[in-house]
This record gives structure tokens, C-alpha cells and sequence, in this order.
């Protein structure tokens, strides 16, 4: 079966998981995107995943390497000139590059002592609101490191926006301060008003 007509076979759910492997082994750095060294297949998911791999091998989109104890795999040459794979990238590429960066953020994020330090700030928060609309983030598979990570992002966001008990404490504690301070002149201005007015109609 030729790669088309292989891909052109596979359900909704086989197109999602052989489109995540696929743009997992495309390299976008330095140039028009093309196929990446050889990875281990370990790291491209999970069973659902693997399956694909050895369907899509079959179909001449990918070729493994390696023996059972370290199998990788690759595009085959040519396989990105295919025309459902040029519309992979065109519809999820600029995701997948996003994806990447995110998950990179997420593994320096995590191995920080300070959680607080490295987050999203709201650009970056309002760039990926782009992506999650556009529906690539669950067909790309993130991982919960990730998605962690966004969470912690988006709650510390909200509570630079909003400000704290401690902080409205402060603020009420001092405007009433400066009320208890302004009433004895309140009171003198009412008493000088009156007597003015008592001189004024006489």
C-alpha cells in the first residue's frame, strides 16, 4: 500500500497519533523543515503510538533501525513530500514548534527549587490561548509536565492581576487611617460653615 493511500485509510484517531509521530521527527531548525536523525521509538508515546510507527513503517512513510533492545525510527526520504504530510505541516507545524519550546520550559521549570521563577507570563500565556483555540494541544500529545506547568502559570498570572488578602488588608487598613484622620477637619469645616451662616442671615 503507498503512503497516501495508507494515510488516507487510517480513522480519525490513527490520523491524530501517525500526525504526532510524524511532526515528532520532523527537524524545523535552520531551514525548511526536514526529517530529524533517527529517534528511539520509546520516546515518540505509548502503545498506541508504537502501533502506528510499525503501520506507517509498513507503508514506507518511516523506516525502523536498531535491534529490538534499541529500535529507532525515521522518515524515509521523501515521505515529507507527500501531500498529506505537507498539510500536517501547514495546519500543525507552527503548534508542534510551540509544543516543543513549551515542554522545554516545563522540564527547566520543574527542576527549579523555585516554583514561582521561570513561569509564562502573559504574552506567552496569550500566544498559547492562540494555539488552544486552534485545537492542535490535545492532538500533539502534551504531557502532564506540561499542562502542570501552564496551570501554575495561568494561577500565578491571576494573582498578579488580583491582589492579595494581605494586600487588601493594607489598603483598607490605611484609607481607614486616613478617614479618622480627615473627620476632626470635616467636623471643623461643618462647625466654621454653620457659624458663617448664623453670622450671614442675622
Amino acid at each position: 500500500m503507498s503512503a497516501d493511500r495508507s494515510l488516507a485509510a487510517l480513522d480519525d484517531t490513527g490520523r491524530t497519533l501517525a500526525r504526532r509521530v510524524v511532526l515528532r521527527l520532523v527537524n524545523f531548525e535552520d531551514g525548511p523543515p526536514r526529517a530529524s536523525k533517527p529517534r528511539p521509538t520509546a520516546a515518540l508515546g505509548g502503545s498506541d503510538e508504537q502501533a502506528v510507527v510499525r503501520r506507517l513503517a509498513e507503508a514506507g512513510v518511516l523506516v525502523l533501525a536498531g535491534d529490538d533492545a534499541d529500535p529507532r525510527v525515521e522518515l524515509a526520504p521523501g515521505a515529507l513530500d507527500t501531500p498529506e504530510l505537507q498539510a500536517w505541516l501547514r495546519t500543525h507545524g507552527k503548534a508542534e514548534q510551540l509544543r516543543r519550546q513549551l515542554e522545554s520550559d516545563a522540564a527547566d521549570w520543574h527542576e527549579r527549587e523555585d516554583r514561582g521563577a521561570g513561569l509564562l507570563d502573559k504574552s506567552q500565556l496569550r500566544e498559547l490561548d492562540g494555539w488552544l483555540i486552534g485545537g492542535p494541544w490535545r492532538d500533539l500529545g502534551v504531557t502532564a509536565q506540561a499542562e502542570s506547568f501552564v496551570t501554575a502559570s495561568r494561577a500565578a498570572a491571576r494573582r498578579r492581576w488580583w491582589p492579595s488578602k494581605n494586600t487588601v488588608g493594607s489598603v483598607l487598613a490605611v484609607w481607614l487611617m486616613l478617614m479618622l484622620l480627615a473627620t476632626p477637619i470635616v467636623l471643623l469645616f461643618i462647625v466654621v460653615l454653620t457659624a458663617w451662616m448664623i453670622h450671614r442671615f442675622q
